[in-house]
């Protein structure tokens, strides 16, 4: 009478022991934390109660030249067709080039790849550079060729004027700009902000 005693006990706590770990192990948000050093560090934090959904994501990648690039997001999700696409919301990124300037992206989403770490922004793209800042719909940044397109609805801003177009391509390392229109026969929409004092 004893031993089936004893054996009814074990087995509740073998019952109890399993339906903790179950709980823990698939319903419960764990937290993890993943550091990848190919061409820079990828951190990975905070699993949410689900296999997709990854909250605060965070990475960060270094060029053979020294310039750094660095993109959050509060959410992502890894592509599950190409494990190397992190499809992000509420996008966040940095470039830091070499000689001390900055330039700040947001948007509401971005399509990450992890291989080359370029990136397509895509819904209320900002780039704010030096004193320019740049709005479009879209977004194709190269990090390792250091360009950015920027096109659909462009709407560029500088101390010196404001303009409107299609299209404006940024080249990082030689300063470059082009400013087009899909269609040759429109004009590039410009208005002077400098004040003379006449005004």
């Amino acid at each position: 009478m004893d031993k089936k005693i004893y054996i009814q006990i074990s087995l509740i706590f073998l019952i109890i022991f399993i339906i903790i770990f179950v709980y823990i192990d698939y319903f419960r948000s764990s937290k993890t934390e993943i550091t990848i050093n190919d061409k820079g560090n990828t951190k990975v934090n905070s699993l949410q109660g689900s296999d997709d959904l990854i909250t605060e994501m965070f990475y960060f990648s270094e060029d053979n030249k020294g310039n750094k690039y660095e993109i959050k997001s509060e959410y992502g999700v890894i592509n599950p067709d190409k494990s190397n696409l992190i499809l992000m919301d509420k996008v966040k990124a940095i470039i830091y080039l070499l000689d001390g300037e900055k330039i700040f992206i947001s948007s509401k989403k971005a399509q990450y790849d992890d291989d080359n770490n370029d990136t397509n922004f895509t819904g209320s793209v900002k780039l704010v550079y030096v004193n320019h800042v740049i709005k479009s719909d879209n977004m194709d940044l190269s990090f390792n060729e250091q360009t950015a397109t920027l096109y659909d609805n462009v709407k560029y801003k500088s101390s010196l004027s404001n303009l409107s177009a299609d299209r404006v391509f940024i080249n990082f390392i030689n300063k470059n700009t082009k400013i087009q229109m899909n269609d040759e026969n429109n004009n590039v929409l410009v208005r002077s902000v400098i004040n003379n004092g006449n005004n």
